[in-house]
């Protein structure tokens, strides 16, 4: 039973995970089709761009890296006991 458990909430914590890398790759399109227009004059995406940096990039950039920095240390103490 234990195990059901732990796969189901490791299927629903990489959902999120792969959700939040969508994030990640839609908002650097977005980035650089923002910053293009916005060098050539219309630089509405850009703003647009600026005010969704603190409330939704910031965030998921910081999940994205923390569940990295966490995941490897998991792999490191799990390789470091089935030695």
């Amino acid at each position: 039973m234990k195990n059901e458990s732990e796969s189901y909430w490791k299927k629903a914590l990489d959902n999120i995970l792969i959700y939040n890398l969508y994030i990640l790759i839609i908002g650097s399109l977005f980035l650089g089709v923002s910053f293009t227009l916005s060098v050539n004059g219309n630089s509405e995406l850009y703003d647009l761009f600026q005010k969704l940096w603190y409330p939704l990039f910031i965030p998921s950039l910081s999940l994205f890296f923390t569940a990295i920095l966490i995941e490897a240390i998991f792999n490191k103490l799990i390789d470091r006991n089935n030695k």
